[in-house]
């Protein structure tokens, strides 16, 4: 058993405005208790979190030393996985296939109803390969969206 640490988890860990931050912090705990067992991260999360807690905390330095602690300081927690052109190639197909409803014209008939379906972000899809991958079976996540491809910890 594993564990894939999100973005979201990272900046409920950072920032106490955020609504998840008391669950986040729960979570830290269950992690350190070593319930999920290893903890995977990766280079594209660390990427997206740092611009995360910058947008939200209006750039408060504070804030921004403690994300980059959690990737590469004292509080680093797990292990950053590295994507290579594998983990690219099959993300990009992923990418690709879970937002073809976007990438297509509306072809609409009328009176037809439209399902409209949140985009997959590119490190979204990459957060499912890396899993997939590595055969990790859960994330620390907020996203709801990845019910149906991995088991969710939020």
């Amino acid at each position: 058993m594993a564990i894939f640490l999100d973005s979201g988890f990272f900046m409920g860990l950072i920032h106490k405005k955020d609504k998840n931050y008391q669950r986040a912090n729960e979570i830290l705990l269950e992690l350190k208790d070593g319930l999920y067992g290893p903890l995977y991260t990766s280079n594209f999360i660390m990427s997206e979190s740092a611009t995360l807690v910058a947008v939200r905390t209006d750039q408060n330095p504070i804030a921004l030393e403690k994300i980059k602690e959690y990737f590469i300081g004292d509080l680093q927690i797990g292990k950053k996985l590295l994507s290579d052109s594998n983990i690219e190639k099959l993300s990009w197909d992923l990418f690709i296939k879970l937002n073809s409803h976007l990438i297509k014209k509306n072809k609409k008939k009328k009176g037809e109803s439209e399902k409209r379906r949140k985009l997959f972000s590119f490190v979204d899809c990459s957060n499912i390969v890396f899993c997939q991958e590595r055969n990790i079976i859960n994330i620390a996540t907020f996203d709801g969206h990845f019910k149906g491809f991995i088991n969710t910890i939020c």
